[in-house]
């Protein structure tokens, strides 16, 4: 019989005749790669094939809907795991789900053709099923550390198979995986001449990133290792440069997936929500300030115990990371002559949410103008102050960006070594060197020196690496499976978001302004925060004290059940497969 992969999402689509409207086409014939021997004639149609795996749609985030974890937030919305509200049908799991079974469909038909081609020469044909091997680890990686046991096959299903699979054990795929990556890895080249690939050196870091979310430390520390080995890649000598949309495809990538607007492939988790409404934008998507008061000072220890903090001016003497990541304003270091009330230049317009700060510096035109950015002049300026500037740049105005989608770059994979050898306690100079190597390169352009970690002690530097993941890695959409994998996601996700006190009553708000007022806060020169936040062992900031004060205000709830550190099994292929049980608590 003729063999199909059919997504039970799909197959159900079909049987109830239904026509839908969706974000993800319906194309279970590929216009570019078809599905059966009669397409597979060339190399260049292998290739075709394979270049369908390397869309967007199948390299999911997990922090590009309203904010998944404790680094983001938007405005007072709750994406639905803060919320505490996923169910079966939550649309980020379904979706993934759908999309990346659609993706390991399309491998598999890839493989299949490879094991009976006879257009490519054995390297070809060797290097291709390592390039599917990559795709395939990948897509089911992203499956088992987001929903436990799935579904795995290796081969092509028919349609009666499709009705009929049941899940099989994560620690039983991950075995395969592992198998996978191996093969890639011993026949992907380091690297290519013209069209880049997965490469040898993806094949070992995405490895450990597996590795590492499965618990298997020794594992993770020597794919991470021989990453390291290769000699293939470095930092990018600018931090804040290197998310920039010009910076393309560097020397620390590696594995990402382009961006064009000549091709129209272009960043569209609406843009224009993360600009400054004094350039045009929503300021509707924000830094939360625990991602703020989790920053080291400049002599590395947290603000809570080092005597360099400012609760007023919370971007002074900071880690250099977060004047990269987080819009600054206020003073910055000792003698810059600024005060809290100051602004800082952000892409040629002075970005400053203190309510008397009415008017700021347009810097390209040189005149002062009205300050949207606000709550005394714009009830939806920023709600908590805080704007996103990583890798954001003026052409974000114009809502076509195309900074490359990272995947994997050489910070995670050093970063990822360091955490697999402490957990193992196998803390040597090299441990301390991967963690030194990342902490130097944000220092680099800085007026500070980086405050070398030189503790061994496993607990401290536990602490250290969790903490060095936070500030490198935000808005990357690592920290919420950190926080999965940590099992710290019921602590940092159930609370509060806080936000800034409201303005007086003759402010442009919607409802008259209830509880202490920002005047209150302002007039005892107590701006930015009235008091420092406490961080906690797993470095989680405290803002209990500052709300018990009158300092701030919680904009809503959050909440983080047990039930959520996996899912949920979407309920529409459950009706189909009544083999497809449900994780525990949906």
């Amino acid at each position: 019989m003729k063999k199909y992969i059919f997504n039970t999402f799909y197959t159900l689509l079909i049987l109830s005749g239904l026509c839908l409207q969706s974000c993800t086409e319906l194309d279970l014939t590929q216009k570019d790669a078809a599905n059966s021997g009669t397409w597979y004639q060339t190399k260049d149609q292998f290739r075709q094939s394979l270049n369908e795996s390397y869309r967007e749609v199948f390299w999911p985030l997990d922090e590009v809907y309203e904010g998944m974890d404790d680094d983001w937030q938007r405005r007072d919305v709750l994406n639905a795991i803060k919320a505490g509200n996923v169910s079966s049908e939550y649309a980020k799991s379904n979706t993934d789900w759908s999309n990346l079974y659609k993706g390991i469909a399309r491998v598999l038909v890839v493989v299949n053709e490879l094991e009976n081609q006879t257009v490519l020469t054995e390297a070809e044909s060797s290097q291709l099923l390592g390039e599917a091997n990559f795709l395939r680890a990948s897509f089911y990686s992203y499956l088992i550390t987001h929903f436990g046991d799935v579904p795995f096959y290796e081969q092509e299903l028919t349609v009666d198979e499709s009705f009929e699979v049941a899940r099989t054990p994560k620690e039983e795929i991950k075995l395969k995986l592992y198998e996978y990556y191996d093969n890639a890895a011993a026949t992907l080249p380091v690297s290519y001449n013209g069209l880049q690939y997965a490469t040898k050196g993806a094949a070992y870091a995405m490895k450990a990133r597996l590795a590492l979310y499965m618990g298997d430390f020794q594992i993770a520390a020597t794919a991470a290792e021989n990453c390291i080995n290769l000699g293939e890649y470095e930092l990018y000598e600018d931090y804040a440069e290197l998310f920039e949309p010009t910076t393309k495809n560097s020397k620390e990538t590696i594995f990402h997936i382009p961006r064009n607007t000549d091709l129209n492939i272009i960043r569209n988790d609406n843009v224009r929500d993360f600009l400054p409404r004094n350039h045009g934008g929503y300021a509707g998507r924000n830094p939360t300030w625990e991602l703020l008061a989790s920053y080291e000072c400049v002599d590395g220890l947290p603000i809570d115990e080092s005597p360099l903090f400012d609760p007023q001016n919370p971007f002074k003497n900071r880690d250099p990371r977060l004047l990269a990541t987080i819009a600054p304003f206020g003073s910055l270091e000792d003698g810059d002559g600024l005060e809290p009330d100051s602004g800082s230049n952000f892409m040629d317009i002075e970005y400053n949410p203190h309510p008397n700060a009415k008017l700021v510096r347009d810097y390209e035109n040189n005149i002062d103008i009205r300050n949207q950015d606000t709550r005394s002049i714009g009830a939806f300026a920023a709600f908590n102050g805080l704007l996103f500037k990583k890798g954001v740049t003026k052409d974000w105005k114009d809502y076509r960006t195309d900074p490359d989608l990272i995947i994997m770059r050489y910070a995670d994979v050093l970063l990822m070594y360091a955490e697999a050898k402490i957990e193992l306690n196998e803390i040597d100079q090299s441990v301390l060197n991967a963690l030194n190597t990342v902490r130097d390169r944000a220092y680099a352009n800085s007026p500070f020196t980086n405050p070398e970690i030189t503790t061994t002690n496993q607990a401290e530097l536990r602490y250290k690496v969790r903490n060095e993941r936070r500030a490198e890695l935000a808005f990357e959409g690592r920290r919420y499976m950190d926080l999965i994998r940590w099992r710290l996601a019921e602590k940092a996700l159930t609370g509060y978001t806080y936000g800034l006190l409201n303005v007086t009553a003759d402010a442009n708000t919607d409802t008259p302004p209830t509880g202490p007022l920002m005047d209150n806060l302002v007039d005892k020169d107590l701006w930015f925060w009235g008091q420092t936040p406490q961080i906690d062992e797993d470095g989680l900031p405290d803002f209990t004290d500052l709300l018990n004060a009158g300092y701030c205000r919680t904009l809503n709830v959050t909440t983080f059940p047990e039930r959520q550190y996996l899912f949920p099994i979407p309920e529409e292929d459950r009706l189909l497969n009544p083999n497809l049980t449900q994780n525990t608590g949906y």
